[in-house]
């Protein structure tokens, strides 16, 4: 078996993260209305899934690695 690696542009990365986005958001919703998700839980996911949706690849990668470094 021959194992090929996927190498993606910045459109397919950033096309990628807002439908991992969205589906996140989708299922944070219904968590939060049908299985009595709390309000803080859901505001955690709800900043996580906005940042796929909203930011490129790029920018995300720089953002995450700027908000860990104060914590490390």
């Amino acid at each position: 078996m021959v194992l090929k690696i996927i190498i993606m542009n910045d459109k397919q990365k950033n096309v990628l993260t807002n439908i991992i986005g969205i589906v996140l958001l989708g299922i944070n919703v219904y968590a939060f209305y049908w299985r009595q998700l709390d309000l803080i839980d859901f505001c955690v996911v709800l900043c996580l899934s906005l940042a796929l949706f909203l930011f490129k690849g790029t920018e995300t990668k720089q953002w995450l690695k700027k908000a860990l470094a104060k914590f490390s």
